[in-house]
């Protein structure tokens, strides 16, 4: 005999609980980034053959590149269970446009750190990853407190 749960496939509705977890996600990389920006241009070390990045700079790059991954993971299933179902109303698109604009930017970026060579090509490529990552927080907040004003009156179709 079956279980009664057997046809019953999961729920990839975007409640609280992985809410929490996007956002957190999100918190982590950010502050991650931040990190790393305070100790590569504030906290150097100065070595025996001049200026050294301090020893704690590898290891917040890995936490971000590792949060960085999750969040393109996310990205994809957020796509699926809010960005393609919301679609169809015209509400607060314009910021949904603004978020996926900011985080092709920074995917695209990033990609760009990782793989590209050259130092011009790096440094203006870290220019633009890090000031959109540092400014992209505002509006994942607007977008996400201005969606509880929305949540018990519109329902995506």
């Amino acid at each position: 005999m079956k279980s009664r749960h057997a046809h019953r496939r999961p729920s990839l509705e975007l409640n609280r609980r992985r809410k929490t977890i996007i956002y957190a996600v999100l918190v982590l990389t950010w502050l991650s980034g931040a990190v790393w920006l305070l100790l590569h241009y504030f906290f150097a070390r100065e070595g025996e053959f001049g200026r050294e990045p301090n020893p704690l700079e590898f290891w917040v790059l890995a936490l971000h590149g590792a949060c960085a991954f999750v969040v393109l993971w996310l990205f994809g299933w957020v796509w699926t269970t809010h960005i393609m179902p919301w679609w169809g109303g015209r509400r607060r698109r314009a910021s949904g446009v603004v978020l996926i604009s900011l985080a092709a930017v920074l995917i695209l970026s990033g990609y760009l750190l990782y793989y590209g060579s050259g130092d011009t090509l790096r440094e203006w490529t870290g220019l633009v990853h890090w000031s959109i990552g540092l400014v992209a927080a505002i509006p994942v907040l607007v977008h996400a407190l201005r969606s509880r004003r929305y949540r018990s009156h519109y329902r995506p179709r």
